[in-house]
């Protein structure tokens, strides 16, 4: 068994108490000056209604909550006060939230205290992905409406525009509600967040067609509002919390689908103290590294990647403009003669992607270097540019590759816990649209290790050592303390399983050493188990309320399987054939093998 982490471990950045606000038919939870798990009825109707700031470079502002008043809502008003905590940005805002009989309004005031560049500030309205397929009429300021449905397969680019109000149906055993939401102060669209692994589709405020970063004066107030109007027909049906230990349910091979190779991306940490510092990834079979040309200490990343991997191959990323400036690092390439590489991209420092003639340019250039050398295309950005761009790689019959970050939007622990589903989404629909070229997914890290959507020019590092680091070491957020906690070994198992499938051949988690790693013996072991697993058939597993995987040729009886549990309590169940319930905790995995006549064993953390 693996120790087990604290609850609040993958929760750490939920430290604001959720209050829960009853009011007539009305059920909301509020945190940390959001409205949150908003139910008509007791029917879910909306994820969330929030007042965000963005900046000139899609960086969400953090605000602090002053005051909440009116809680007992005796005059059925709830009024929210916030600023934001910035250097940069200073503004306060306020929610005034008013509930009359089958109506939720949401008033928004804001008034700048400083100049700021924002590329967005007001609410925002996040949707269940449980919608999609759900009808949807899209009302604009010209007075006409638009039928549509919130999408199934994840949405490239907005599903709804100039949107007035939206009108849909949520249905549910036993009822239904149909919701009707006006918005005034701005023109509102949608965008489906599934992109980023969120879980959710979200109406914004202020169209992307419009210009961006836009300048607030000192003094400027900005104010918007939503309306919510429900009209519920029967009675929602309760769902009970059984607490009954579930079996664990062992199927049959999954056809096609083998346990992908696991990748691990070169610590972009400052140079270690010690050559103790640099703790070699065993359960890593390749290093990816990032290079960009225009970055003097390019030489001294791939040196250390070099010796980082003793041995090992590199899966080697170029970050330039053309293949000619690369020309530098092939040259390098070429001339050293270890580690093999297993492949190698060259992506657009702009759009962030590699496209088939870029692709082609390079195979030409290794050639001419007498390298012979996997070339792949897609996207070093997130799933969303591989999905708008997909038409561009139709000439490519080669492999793809897009990268994955739970936090782009929001870094609470909740979202990283529903980010696991839309994972599964996501490679869902990378595969639809790579059809039946392979898939290599990664890197997945937990802060984005770059901006893939600033509006300003990154800075190029200056000097020719990594004193300082690099790449990501240098990004704001792109380092999260949650890579030290031990659950962090359930979210790994969850992100797994849900990426494996058909035609994916590898899977990249964080980087090998430093602040990005995985630093907990938990995490660790969790990826060691998985990689000693590569290559062989994946079995079906069901355990309900818990994540698990299983894998194994043979029969059932020589099947390793591995149980998480990513849920802040303990939960149980049984293993097949047994009466018997284990109890596993809060972020703890544990790994079965010889399940014979309902008894098995669990392998100890090594």
């Amino acid at each position: 068994m693996m120790s087990s982490a604290p609850p609040h471990d993958l929760l750490r950045h939920d430290e604001q108490t959720t209050f829960v606000v009853h009011r007539g038919p009305w059920t909301i939870g509020l945190r940390a000056g959001e409205l949150d798990d908003i139910r008509h009825g007791g029917l879910l109707v909306l994820r969330s209604i929030r007042a965000v700031v963005r900046d000139e470079n899609w960086r969400t502002v953090p605000s602090i909550v002053e005051r909440v008043h009116g809680a007992d809502l005796d005059a059925g008003v709830l009024v929210i006060e916030a600023r934001t905590h910035d250097e940069r940005i200073r503004l306060s805002w306020r929610l005034e939230v008013s509930f009359v009989g089958d109506e939720l309004s949401i008033a928004y005031r804001a008034e700048a205290q400083s100049d700021l560049l924002r590329n967005r500030l007001g609410l925002i309205v996040l949707h269940s992905p449980e919608l999609a397929g759900t009808g949807l009429e899209v009302r604009h300021a010209s007075g006409g409406v638009t039928s549509t449905v919130f999408p199934d397969e994840i949405s490239p680019h907005q599903p709804a525009v100039d949107v007035r109000g939206l009108d849909w149906v949520v249905a549910a055993d036993g009822g239904s509600t149909r919701c009707a939401l006006d918005f005034s102060g701005d023109v509102f669209e949608m965008e489906d967040q599934r992109n980023w692994t969120d879980a959710s589709y979200k109406t914004y405020s202020t169209p992307l067609s419009l210009p961006f970063p836009v300048a607030v004066r000192s003094g400027e107030v900005v104010e918007q509002a939503v309306v919510l109007r429900c009209a519920s027909r029967g009675s929602v049906t309760a769902t009970h919390d059984e607490r009954n230990a579930s079996e664990l349910v062992i199927g049959d091979i999954v056809r096609e689908v083998t346990v992908p190779a696991l990748t691990t991306t070169a610590s972009t940490a400052a140079s270690a103290e010690s050559d103790e510092d640099r703790v070699q990834a065993t359960w890593a079979r390749i290093l990816l590294v990032e290079l960009d040309p225009s970055w003097s200490g390019w030489p001294a990343a791939l040196a250390r990647a070099i010796a980082d991997a003793a041995g090992r191959p590199l899966d080697v990323r170029l970050v330039a403009d053309s293949v000619d400036e690369a020309g530098p690092i092939l040259d390098a390439l070429a001339d050293h003669p270890a580690p093999e590489i297993a492949r190698i991209a060259l992506f657009n420092r702009r759009e962030h992607c590699a496209d088939p003639e870029t692709a082609r340019s390079l195979l030409t250039a290794l050639d001419e270097r007498g390298l012979d050398i996997q070339v792949i295309a897609g996207t070093r950005a997130h799933f969303t540019e591989l999905n708008r761009s997909i038409d561009r790689l139709d000439a490519w019959r080669g492999p793809l590759t897009f990268s994955i970050t739970p936090f782009m939007h929001d870094t609470s622990g909740h979202q990283l816990v529903e980010s696991i589903a839309m994972q599964r989404e996501v490679a869902d629909n990378a595969r639809r649209l790579a059809g039946h070229r392979p898939l290599h997914i990664g890197p997945i890290t937990l802060g984005a290790r770059f901006n893939a959507v600033a509006t300003t020019p990154i800075s190029v590092p200056t000097g020719h050592d990594l004193r300082r680091g690099y790449a990501a070491a240098r990004v704001p957020g792109a380092t999260d303390e949650r890579g030290g906690a031990a659950s962090l070994a359930a979210w790994l198992l969850a992100s797994f399983s849900a990426l494996v499938g058909p035609r994916v051949l590898s899977v990249s988690y964080l980087e090998e050493w430093g602040p990005r790693s995985p630093a907990h013996e938990s995490a660790i072991q969790v990826l060691s188990w998985l990689s000693e697993l590569e290559g062989q058939p994946v079995r079906s597993v069901h355990a309900p309320g818990l994540t698990a995987f299983a894998a194994g040729r043979g029969g059932v009886s020589s099947a390793a399987v591995l149980v998480g549990n990513l849920s802040p309590r303990s939960c149980d169940f049984r293993l097949p054939g047994s009466a018997v319930p284990i109890v596993i905790g809060p972020g703890e995995v544990r790994r079965f093998t010889g399940l014979t006549g309902g008894h098995g064993y669990a392998a100890e953390p090594g």
